[in-house]
């Protein structure tokens, strides 16, 4: 299981949902049946394709194909292949379609759901092992593969309005992941900031950036429609507009910053329970303690560290924080 595990080092988070999931797929990926990754765009669909691909046993190679992101004939040679003379302007010697490619190995066929609906009977042929056909061949090839694909459209409503093949939906739907939003799981946002933070600084070779509370307390605001690679994205960004150690609220994206209210920034006011200051008087005991290791004081309190990052954005305990890693231990 330990192979299995670090495949998935990639998918940040500790969310009971995401958890759940990730937890199904390091199953599925010791196993041969097909997935459907459910979820809306850019939620990492392709990252745990990947992981789960990664985890089993197959040596050949992870094909990945975008559905929806080439026209209907492109999309066809892409798939199928063609030999040489199939049409005006095919390459001499033909083109080996990327199921062919996968032989081995994994298919990922991203936005399913797109597939023009007079292709899905071939892919149906393949699946059921009826052998590939390359566009202008007679003569049909064989692929031995795991299918993984994925949507961000509801297949079964695809079904009802005709768009999608009942038969070909209930052949990759044998197991089926969903994939929660990042707006589900916002206690994941913290420790995805500095994830992406510390991946931009390795990239660059520059110094990790820090973001204030402020800027953390927006972001976490944020519904974040573009999922984890909007947020990737913007991180990426921020890091490379932004002067200094520290990313502020004045440097969020404008499109950020319009949406999202100015959040308060007291930690506590007259109306507040006596469990919540109960609680920050822990955290910041726990980050005395730790010498503001952020990893020692979750593992004192027994909670995630993503979820500790999260409870210091609440009380505003950033200053504390720093203040505390400054003091010689």
């Amino acid at each position: 299981m330990g192979a299995v595990a670090d495949c998935f080092a990639s998918i940040i988070g500790s969310d009971t949902g995401l958890l759940h999931t990730v937890q199904k797929a390091r199953l599925l990926a010791t196993t041969d049946l097909p997935v459907l990754l459910q979820g809306e765009t850019g939620v990492g669909k392709e990252v745990f394709a990947r992981a789960i691909h990664d985890g089993g046993d197959r040596l050949g190679p992870f094909v990945a194909v975008n559905s929806g992101g080439l026209p209907r004939d492109l999309l066809a040679s892409e798939l199928f292949g063609y030999v040489d003379g199939a049409f005006t302007g095919a390459r001499r010697a033909g083109m080996v379609g990327k199921i062919e490619v996968a032989n081995g190995g994994t298919l990922f066929l991203d936005e399913i759901g797109e597939l023009p609906l007079d292709l899905q009977p071939y892919l149906l042929r393949v699946l059921e092992g009826g052998g590939i056909y390359p566009l202008g061949s007679t003569t049909a090839r064989t692929s031995r593969f795991r299918l993984i694909a994925a949507s961000n459209r509801h297949l079964r409503s695809e079904v009802a309005a005709g768009r999608f093949r009942m038969d070909l939906f209930y052949r990759i739907s044998a197991t089926s992941l969903h994939i929660p939003p990042l707006r589900e799981r916002k206690e994941d946002i913290p420790v995805l900031v500095e994830y992406f933070c510390r991946r931009v600084a390795d990239r660059r070779g520059g110094p990790v950036r820090r973001f204030t509370v402020e800027a953390l307390r927006a972001l976490v605001a944020y519904p974040w429609p573009g999922n984890v690679r909007e947020l990737s994205n913007a991180v990426e960004a921020m890091t490379l507009f932004t002067e200094g150690d520290e990313i502020g609220r004045a440097d969020l994206p404008a499109d950020i910053a319009d949406m999202v209210k100015s959040p308060s920034l007291v930690p506590f006011g007259p109306s507040d329970s006596t469990l919540q200051r109960i609680e920050c008087d822990a955290i910041i005991a726990a980050l005395g303690t730790s010498g503001g290791n952020l990893t020692r004081a979750a593992m004192d309190l027994r909670i995630a560290r993503s979820t500790l990052y999260l409870k210091i954005t609440k009380y505003s305990l950033g200053p504390i924080l720093r203040d505390t890693r400054r003091r010689p231990h």
